[in-house]
């Protein structure tokens, strides 16, 4: 397995949390805090009840710890622009590596295949590096499949980090209707995070998913992939969440849960054990696996947007 290749200057932060997840390095984003917790139950520990659920998994020997992130796709502090090209209107010209790797990775996310998606950016690093830092000097740009425009107006794709995108409309330089954010990360694996659905004014408004994927191989001990579907508010779950987690040999186990402003309203469906102090809600799959939540942990707004489009 190979390690991340990025270089330093492109990790503006390092997120480590007590969630089941091994620890995962976000290129050029800054670390949201993390609520650890636990699933009991048969299948392979899930990195974090995904990175923003709360809960943790353990089976019969006890839970291992490890670490994810929520994602803040903030702008970057620039590193410089020397030997870009730029019109006459000082927005820069992608060069023909640049504008390729562009016009792929916004194909992909067109056909909503965003594995494709990720795996482009996973293997074309540096270009992108040079692309963000260097040629767009770490500001934002809509790309339209034509080149960069300095308005983010319309159909189109932002980068907010090398390693950060946002694909569909916008409106007022913000993401609004329909839009992707997909971000990747690789350290003991690749995977991407993402966020699909409605947009308003910049946050997630209206029915959406969000989660994570490791799409070649997962870490020992973490599952595949992890999806929350429900309608968001402000970047916060409301109402029912659906939370589905997969492992690699393809078996899922599901939730269904109430959540009011991203924390968990606990109904008759949860038990409480007073020996542990902690807070069990069967699967729906199987009474093996349960989703499990300390006192503290289940009154903190931890449903949400995974990747926030930041000002």
């Amino acid at each position: 397995m190979k390690n991340r290749k990025f270089s330093v200057p492109d990790i503006t932060a390092i997120a480590a949390f007590a969630i089941v997840l091994g620890i995962s390095v976000f290129w050029g984003m800054k670390g949201q805090g993390h609520i650890s917790g636990r699933i009991s139950g048969e299948m392979a520990a899930d990195p974090g009840i995904d990175n923003a659920g709360g809960g943790r998994m353990a089976d019969g020997a006890g839970s291992e710890d490890g670490a994810g992130g929520v994602g803040r796709a903030e702008s970057g502090d620039g590193m410089g622009g020397s030997g870009s090209r730029a019109r006459a209107d000082g927005v820069p010209v992608l060069d023909q590596d640049q504008d390729a790797l562009a016009g792929d990775i916004m194909k992909a996310l067109n056909e909503g295949n965003l594995e494709k998606a990720a795996g482009i950016m996973e293997r074309e690093e540096e270009t992108l590096q040079d692309l963000f830092y260097t040629t767009m000097e770490g500001r934002r740009y809509l790309y339209n499949g034509e080149g960069l425009s300095e308005e983010i107006e319309g159909q189109g794709m932002v980068f907010t980090m090398a390693g950060t995108v946002y694909y569909g409309t916008f409106q007022d330089g913000k993401p609004e209707g329909q839009c992707t954010a997909l971000q990747v990360v690789n350290l003991d694996a690749p995977r991407y995070d993402y966020s699909e659905g409605l947009w308003k004014d910049g946050r997630m408004e209206g029915k959406g998913h969000t989660g994570y994927c490791y799409y070649q191989w997962s870490p020992e001990g973490e599952v595949r992939d992890i999806c929350k579907t429900g309608t968001f508010s402000e970047d916060l779950m409301d109402g029912e969440v659906t939370y589905t987690s997969m492992n690699d040999e393809n078996e899922t186990v599901t939730w269904k849960l109430e959540v009011d402003r991203g924390v968990v309203v606990t109904d008759e469906r949860w038990v409480y054990s007073e020996s542990t102090e902690e807070y069990q809600l069967l699967s729906e799959d199987s009474d093996n696996h349960a989703y499990v939540l300390g006192e503290e942990q289940i009154k903190l707004p931890v449903w949400k947007n995974l990747l926030v489009w930041e000002e």
